[in-house]
C-alpha cells in the first residue's frame, strides 16, 4: 500500500482495515526502490523530465553542487503550496523532492499507511513499515521511513508541516520503477492544459503547459512540452485547487533548461561562450499527444429521430531543439483525420506552433514564430483573450485551438514578481474568393503578482479595429478562489447585426462596451479520501442579442459563437473526485443562458484507467433543454438555403482518450 496522490496532495486511504492495509504495505514495499511522487522518482527521474512534467519552475538556483528548481503559488502542483526538487548538479538526476501540502494527512493516516514508530529491534533491522522519531528545531519532530526514503516534518502540535522523499537508505530487491515518468523525448504543455474546467489555470500534477504560459507565475520558460495538448483541465485541478502561497520571485524566460545553471561544473562562465561540456548538455526533444474521441448525437427532425455519429482523431508532433542555452526552436504540427466526415476528403494537416526563442544578455527574451497563447481566468467566458477566437467545446477535455502569429518581446522585473510584454502579430485573412491580406497588429501585456492572485493588464492595437483593453484579476482566499476579467472594447469578433423589419442588415458599435465575467470556486475534502470543488461564473457580453430570431440568421450567416450570442450567461458546476492513481472524478456542470431560459447540462465522468497519467479516459453526456427556437435548442441551418438543416439537437454523448507520448 502508498501513499496516493491527486496533484501532489497527500491522502490518506480509509483507517479501517488496518491489518490489510499493513499487509500490502509489506508485500509493496519488498519491490520498492524509491517512494515516487507524483510522477517523480528520487535516484531515476532527471532534471529535463520534471520540466516537461511540471513546466517552468517560479525560481531555480544552483547551490552546494545541487540545481534546485521551486515551485510556488499557481505554479506549484495541484494539493501543494511549494515544491522544490533537488538534482545533483553534474548528472541532473533527481535526488530529493520537499512538499509542502495543502491538505497534509493526519497522525493516525500517516501510521495507518506506513506503519507505526519502529521497536528496538525493528528499528535496528530498518523494517519498512515502521519509522523512527528524531527531534527537531523548534520543538519539531521527524518520522524517517528510512527504507522508504520518505520523512515526514511534524510540527510541535504534531500535524504534518512537509514530506521529504529522497532516495531509501536502506535497499529493497530491485525493480522497475512505478510511475515513474517518461523519458525526454517520449508536459510539461499538456494539454492542458488547457478548455478548463476549473480556474485559475493551475499546473496539472502529471500534465503540462504550453511552452509559453502567459502568467506572473510561469515567467520562466523553461524546457516544456511545446506540445499546445494540456492535459485536461479540470480533470486533476479540479481535485486540488490551487492554495494561496507567498509571491514567487519569477525567473526570467531564457528558455534555458534552467535558469543560472552554468553547465555541470556550475562554473560562472562568460554566457556567451559555452563549452564543450555545456554544448553536450544540447537534446533534440520527441513527443506530442493522441487524442480520440467518439460521438453519438441525436437530431429531432420532421417528428424522427436521426443518430450522427462522429469519430475525429488528431495526433501532435513535436519537435523541441536546444542548441545553446540561449535559444530554443520549437515545432508541432497537427494531423486531423475522421473516417466519418463526409465534408474533408482526407486527414487533414495544420502547423499547430513553430517559433524560435532566444535572450538579449538575459534581459531581453524574444519569442518569434505560431506560439500558443491563452489569456484570461474563467473557465468558459474569457472576453480579454484578444489574441484567439473562443473556444467552441470549453467543456471538451482538448482545446483544439492553435497558436498566434507573432513576435513577442518579454522583459522580467524581478523585484515586483511581475513583467512586462510588447508583441506584433500578423493574421492573414481572406477578404473575397480571389483575394488575401494581411492584418498587422501589435499589443502589450503587464502581469503582476499581487498577495496571494495576480493581475494582468493588457491593451491590443489591430489594424482596421478599435484599440480593445483587458484588465483579468485572480485572488485566493481561505477554501475560495475568486477571478474576474473586463474587456472594454469598440467591436466585435464577428460582425454585428440589426433588425430591420423583416431582414436584418449589418451595424456597427455605437460608443464602447464592457464585457465582464467573473467566478469563485469553493474547496471542501471529506473523509480523508474524496474532494468536492463547487463553481459558480457568470458572464455579462453587451453585444449579444436579446431576439431569438437572430439565430437562424446568423447560423446561415457564419456569425453564431455559440455561448457568446447572449447576453447573459451563468455556470454551475460540481466535481466530485476521489484520489489516487487513477484520478476519478465526476463533474456535473449546467450553463445558461439567462435571458434566453436556454439550458445545456452535461455529466461527466474522468479517470486515468490503467493507473498511468499519461492516459486520460472521459465519458460523457448532455442534454439541452428549455424553450424550442433558443440558443441550445436551435436548428442550425447551413448557408446555402437549398440545403435543408440537419435537425433539432436532442443530447450528445461520446467518450474521449488522451494519451501523452
Amino acid at each position: 500500500m502508498r501513499l496516493v496522490y491527486a496533484q501532489g496532495a497527500p491522502v490518506m486511504m480509509p483507517p479501517l482495515p488496518v491489518r490489510a492495509l499493513a499487509a500490502a504495505i509489506l508485500l509493496w514495499s519488498l519491490t520498492v526502490s524509491a517512494e515516487p511522487w507524483n510522477g517523480t522518482e528520487p535516484g531515476t527521474t532527471t532534471l529535463q523530465q520534471v520540466l516537461l512534467s511540471f513546466g517552468p519552475p517560479t525560481r531555480q538556483v544552483h547551490e552546494d553542487g545541487a540545481v534546485v528548481l521551486t515551485y510556488q503559488r499557481k505554479a506549484a502542483p495541484g494539493g501543494t503550496r511549494s515544491t522544490r526538487f533537488h538534482f545533483d548538479a553534474r548528472q541532473g538526476v533527481l535526488r530529493r523532492v520537499e512538499v509542502v501540502p495543502t491538505k497534509p494527512p493526519t497522525q493516525a493516516g500517516l501510521v495507518a499507511l506506513y506503519g507505526p514508530a519502529c521497536g528496538a529491534a525493528k528499528a535496528s533491522e530498518g523494517g519498512p513499515d515502521c519509522h523512527e522519531e528524531e527531534a527537531a528545531p523548534a520543538r519539531q519532530r521527524w518520522w524517517h521511513y528510512r527504507a522508504r526514503g520518505l520523512s515526514v516534518l511534524l510540527d510541535k502540535q504534531r500535524r504534518v508541516k512537509s514530506m521529504r522523499y529522497s532516495e531509501p537508505l536502506a535497499s529493497a530487491s530491485p525493480a522497475p520503477a512505478r510511475g515513474s515518468m517518461a523519458s525526454a523525448g517520449s508536459e510539461g504543455a499538456t494539454v492542458p492544459a488547457a478548455a478548463a474546467f476549473d480556474v485559475p489555470r493551475a499546473t496539472p500534477a502529471t500534465g503540462t503547459l504550453p511552452p509559453d504560459t502567459d502568467s506572473a507565475s510561469g515567467l520562466a520558460t523553461a524546457a516544456v512540452d511545446p506540445s499546445g495538448a494540456g492535459a485536461p483541465d479540470g480533470f486533476e485541478d479540479l481535485l486540488d485547487a490551487p492554495a494561496p502561497a507567498p509571491a514567487p520571485r519569477p525567473a526570467g524566460p531564457s528558455g534555458a533548461i534552467v535558469e543560472g545553471w552554468q553547465g555541470p561544473e556550475g562554473e560562472a562562465a562568460d554566457p556567451w561562450h559555452e563549452t564543450a561540456q555545456e554544448r553536450q548538455q544540447d537534446v533534440l526533444a520527441v513527443g506530442g499527444i493522441y487524442f480520440q474521441r467518439a460521438e453519438l448525437t441525436g437530431l429531432r427532425s420532421q417528428g424522427k429521430t436521426s443518430y450522427q455519429p462522429v469519430l475525429p482523431a488528431l495526433a501532435d508532433i513535436y519537435l523541441d531543439a536546444t542548441p545553446s542555452k540561449h535559444v530554443r526552436g520549437f515545432m508541432m504540427g497537427r494531423l486531423a483525420y475522421d473516417p466519418l466526415s463526409t465534408e474533408a476528403n482526407g486527414p487533414a494537416a495544420v502547423l499547430g506552433q513553430m517559433w524560435l526563442k532566444f535572450d538579449v544578455a538575459q534581459r531581453l527574451f524574444v519569442t518569434a514564430g505560431r506560439q500558443e497563447i491563452r489569456w484570461g481566468s474563467s473557465q468558459i467566458w474569457n472576453p480579454t483573450d484578444f489574441l484567439q477566437a473562443p473556444n467552441p467545446d470549453p467543456l471538451n477535455i482538448f482545446d483544439l485551438r492553435t497558436g498566434v502569429d507573432m513576435v513577442r518581446l518579454t522583459v522580467p522585473w524581478e523585484a515586483m514578481a511581475a513583467n512586462l510584454s510588447l508583441l506584433g502579430t500578423a493574421n492573414v485573412e481572406d477578404v473575397s474568393e480571389d483575394l488575401r491580406r494581411v492584418r498587422y497588429g501589435g499589443g502589450v501585456r503587464a502581469e503582476m503578482a499581487v498577495g496571494t492572485g495576480e493581475i494582468a493588464a493588457t491593451a491590443v492595437f489591430d489594424q482596421s479595429r478599435r484599440p480593445r483593453y483587458g484588465l483579468d484579476a485572480t485572488m485566493a482566499l481561505g477554501l475560495l478562489d475568486f477571478n474576474a476579467e473586463v474587456a472594454w472594447v469598440g467591436d466585435g469578433n464577428t460582425r454585428l447585426w440589426a433588425r430591420d423589419g423583416d431582414s436584418f442588415v449589418e451595424r456597427t458599435l455605437e460608443g464602447r462596451k464592457l464585457l465582464v465575467s467573473a467566478g469563485v470556486s469553493a474547496t471542501f475534502n471529506f473523509a480523508e479520501l474524496y474532494r468536492a470543488v463547487i463553481r459558480v461564473e457568470g458572464f455579462h457580453n453587451p453585444l449579444g442579442y436579446d431576439d431569438r430570431a437572430f439565430l437562424p440568421w446568423l447560423s446561415s450567416q457564419g456569425d453564431f459563437r455559440p455561448l457568446f450570442h447572449g447576453r447573459y450567461y451563468a455556470l454551475g458546476q460540481v466535481n466530485i473526485g476521489r484520489r489516487g492513481v487513477s484520478q476519478l472524478s465526476l463533474i456535473f456542470t449546467t450553463i445558461a443562458n439567462v435571458q434566453d431560459a436556454s439550458y445545456l447540462s452535461r455529466l461527466a465522468f474522468n479517470s486515468s484507467p490503467f493507473d498511468i497519467r499519461d492516459i486520460f479516459v472521459q465519458t460523457f453526456v448532455e442534454v439541452p433543454y428549455g424553450e424550442r427556437g433558443s440558443e441550445f435548442r436551435f436548428e442550425s441551418l447551413p448557408a446555402d438555403p437549398t440545403i435543408s438543416g440537419s435537425g433539432l439537437g436532442v443530447f450528445r454523448a461520446g467518450v474521449s482518450l488522451y494519451v501523452r507520448i
